[in-house]
């Protein structure tokens, strides 16, 4: 009898332990494994349809690389479209043939230049985004922040075509002015809910706060720019117009 119950003891601790060990593995959901890595093209198709299950993904394991690598192709269409539209106006306005030559030894300059600018503006507005949700009582991770921000630009990539379109017709046609005024519009409406989406899983915010973290910087952009034109306002009526200069009547 007592064997049987030392047996029986030794099948219980092993039961328990392989409860134990049953604990510690991963949940499976509908795509497999919990918080599998994604791939690069698989987090695209998320930020476009499903971004509020790609946000999250994202809140757990940011993928900085993936929003480096859109943040650095927006940064290098933007260029190029830049750079064409310069071109087509030039050459337009001005009958010269160097123009076009020019401009393609300025592209590694500018494109340069461009990706530097990019890079410091991801950095400096996810900087400031991070610290006014940390003041309304978020509690995520600056490294989430920083990917949400990348990842949501995303749908201006969508914006290239229309862009072409303006350089092709050229932007005096008003019905492409129009087209393409809407399409940046609804694009911009598009990437800002992907942002909101993102500030709010990443911070666990409510909505409304992360709607209010996201307004927030524009808000203070406005500010500063209304009390610059008063400065300036002021600046230029404590100076009279008829100035003692010589030669001056």
């Amino acid at each position: 009898m007592s064997g049987d119950a030392g047996r029986g003891n030794e099948h219980s601790v092993v039961r328990d332990e392989m409860l134990e060990a049953a604990r510690e593995i991963p949940q499976l959901d509908d795509d497999g494994l919990e918080g599998a890595p994604q791939g690069f093209l698989e987090i695209v198709y998320g930020v476009l349809f499903d971004p509020v299950k790609t946000m999250q993904q994202a809140a757990e394991k940011p993928p900085l690389v993936a929003a480096f690598v859109i943040v650095t192709i927006l940064s290098l269409l933007g260029t190029i479209m830049g750079l064409l539209t310069f071109a087509r106006v030039f050459t337009q306005s001005l009958d010269s043939s160097g123009i076009i030559p020019a401009t393609r030894s300025l592209v590694p300059v500018v494109a340069s230049i461009g990706l530097v600018i990019s890079y410091i503006k991801w950095f400096g507005y996810s900087a400031i985004l991070h610290l006014v949700a940390d003041l309304l009582g978020g509690r995520g991770g600056a490294r989430g922040v920083f990917a949400a921000v990348g990842l949501a630009g995303l749908p201006h990539i969508l914006l290239t075509p229309f862009q072409f379109l303006g350089y092709w017709y050229g932007l005096e046609n008003l019905f492409v002015s129009v087209l393409l005024l809407l399409a940046g519009l609804a694009i911009w409406i598009w990437s800002s809910i992907i942002l909101v989406v993102g500030l709010r899983e990443t911070h666990r915010l409510s909505t409304g706060r992360s709607v209010i973290v996201f307004v927030i910087p524009y808000f203070a952009l406005f500010l500063l720019l209304i009390l610059s034109l008063i400065a300036l306002a002021v600046t230029i009526s404590l100076f009279p117009l008829n100035t003692n200069i010589p030669g001056y009547f």
